[in-house]
């Protein structure tokens, strides 16, 4: 139940991944804790909730600004997701991410320019 969305962010596009789980699983962290807005209904076992490669847990992928849920990323955290709930990139995004990686250390013609 992956998705990838794209996202732009100073004129470069971003792709960022996110996974569905069902709420029951990410709270058998040991250190989950959620956020909610005031107006928002407890949420429930069943509830799906969305898991970004930043590891942090939104309510929707398509809005991932609102409706976070959790936001305390840790190693333990990162642990867990990648142990218990089998959380990775799959392989046909991860050069996305390898091009992206590698595009950013790359000086841009502007800023050459500058350090000379």
């Amino acid at each position: 139940m992956g998705e990838a969305s794209p996202q732009h962010k100073g004129g470069n596009m971003l792709r960022k991944y996110c996974k569905a789980y069902y709420l029951k699983d990410l709270r058998q962290f040991g250190n989950w804790t959620e956020k909610r807005e005031a107006d928002e209904p407890e949420f429930s076992d069943d509830d799906i909730v969305y898991l970004w490669d930043d590891f942090t847990v939104v309510r929707s992928p398509i809005i991932p600004d609102k409706g976070l849920i959790f936001d305390a990323v840790s190693p333990e955290w990162r642990g867990f997701c990648a142990a218990t709930l089998k959380f990775e990139i799959p392989e046909d995004l991860r050069y996305a991410y390898q091009q992206q990686d590698s595009s950013a250390e790359k000086p841009t013609e502007e800023q050459a320019g500058a350090s000379v």
